[in-house]
C-alpha cells in the first residue's frame, strides 16, 4: 500500500470515529473497531521497514529499497509520508535548477520542519533567478527589455528578503509588542505615562 492510500485510510478511520457517536451501541462498537483496524493498517504502511538515515543538513535519506532519491527534514520519527514528500520537494528543487543550493541554504539556515525547508528552497530559487536576470539585463541593449528584466529581478529580491524575515520569525518565535503612551499636560509640562 502506498502513502496516499494510507492517508486515505487514516481519514476514513477518523470519519468512522466521528460518526460512531450518533449510532446505536452495536453499530457504534462495530464502527469503532473498523476505525481501529484502519488506523493500524495505515500506521503499518507509513512506518518504514528499516530505519531512515540522516544525511546532510539534518535531512533524512529515504531507503534505497524504495527506489527513491531525495532528502527530507529529520523528524523524531520520520515515516513513509516524509519520504514521499522528500522526493517531491527535492525533485521540484532540481527542476528549478537549485537542488544543491536549496539543500545548502536549508542547512546553513538550520531550517526545521517542512515550512522552513520549503521557504529556504524558495529563497535559493529566488536568488538564482535574480542573479540570472541581472546578468541578462546587463547584456541587454534594448532599454525596454532591460527595464523589464531589472524590475522582475527586483521583485525576486523583495520576495527573497520577505522570505528571510519570515524564516527569522519562524525560528525565533518573534512577536510584535505595541507600547501605548499617554501624554497629559499639567501646568504647561508634559507628563508621559506608559500603558501595558
Amino acid at each position: 500500500m502506498g502513502v496516499k492510500e494510507a492517508l486515505v485510510m487514516r481519514e476514513q478511520a477518523l470519519q468512522k470515529r466521528v460518526t460512531a457517536i450518533y449510532k446505536n451501541s452495536t453499530r457504534r462498537e462495530f464502527d469503532l473497531g473498523e476505525a481501529r483496524l484502519l488506523e493500524e493498517e495505515a500506521e503499518a504502511s507509513l512506518t518504514p521497514l528499516e530505519p531512515l538515515k540522516i544525511s546532510s543538513g539534518g535531512e533524512i535519506l529515504p531507503p534505497q529499497s524504495l527506489g527513491m532519491i531525495g532528502l527530507e527534514n529529520a523528524l523524531k520519527e520520520p515515516d513513509m509520508l516524509d519520504c514521499e514528500v522528500s522526493v517531491e520537494r527535492t525533485q521540484l528543487a532540481d527542476k528549478a535548477g537549485v537542488f544543491e543550493m536549496a539543500i545548502q541554504t536549508a542547512e546553513d539556515a538550520k531550517a526545521k520542519g517542512s515550512i522552513q525547508k520549503m521557504l529556504t528552497h524558495q529563497m535559493a530559487a529566488a536568488h538564482k533567478h535574480f542573479m540570472r536576470l541581472i546578468a541578462e539585463s546587463n547584456d541587454q541593449r534594448d532599454p525596454m527589455i532591460k527595464a523589464k528584466l531589472t524590475n522582475t529581478a527586483v521583485r525576486l529580491m523583495e520576495a527573497y528578503s520577505k522570505g528571510a524575515l519570515t524564516l527569522q520569525k519562524l525560528q525565533t518565535g518573534a512577536t510584535q509588542i505595541v507600547t501605548v503612551q499617554h501624554v497629559s499636560i499639567n501646568g504647561g509640562q508634559a507628563v508621559i505615562g506608559n500603558v501595558g
